[in-house]
């Protein structure tokens, strides 16, 4: 697998970044966007956006999360794989990433994360993750289109405790300490 558990505060413990090391992206844990609007998140709640650069994800971007992670079914209807491949891949993504809700009488965890759908320039998807934890090799991700919203609110205002989103940037290398000399600033 190509993914890394990283911080986004540096040496702070926080785990808050899944690193894809095969395209130089860093995913921000969906926990930190669960119920905030994608104007919420471009305004600056929580500073991702603003202060630390994360934008929102295409689909192309996020279909490549999957499959470094390991996750090759796709759709429900889609022939069940190798239950150990498609299911750790969702486990471990919903692990790193949370922003779960958890359906204990059906014995589903699901993800749900808006990314953005080109070519239509800001139009929102929805990456599905869903695992079940009663036949975990039927688990599959899917996309689908932006959920209905309430009469009188755009999909920029929309939120949801059940919804995340999908938000990358590229890889910020740490900054190596300098070595200083005596009188050195």
């Amino acid at each position: 697998m190509a993914l890394l558990q990283q911080d986004l505060v540096p040496a702070s413990g926080d785990s808050l970044i899944t690193f894809d090391t095969d395209t130089n992206l860093e995913w921000l844990s969906l926990t930190k966007t669960v119920n905030l609007s994608i104007s919420d998140v471009r305004n600056g709640a929580g500073g991702y956006a603003t202060t630390y650069g994360f934008r929102y994800a295409n689909g192309a971007e996020l279909q490549a999360l999957w499959n470094h992670a390991g996750i090759t079914r796709f759709a429900p209807n889609q022939p069940v794989p190798v239950p150990d491949s498609n299911s750790a891949g969702i486990q471990k993504l919903i692990d790193w990433m949370g922003g779960a809700t958890s359906y204990p009488t059906t014995g589903t965890i699901q993800t749900q994360g808006i990314f953005m759908v080109p070519p239509a320039p800001g139009y929102p998807g929805v990456g599905q993750l869903w695992f079940f934890t009663n036949n975990p090799g039927g688990s599959y991700a899917t996309t689908d289109i932006f959920p209905n919203v309430p009469q009188g609110v755009t999909p920029e205002d929309y939120r949801s405790s059940a919804l995340a989103s999908y938000l990358v940037r590229n890889h910020v290398a740490p900054t190596p300490p300098r070595n200083l000399r005596v009188g050195e600033k």
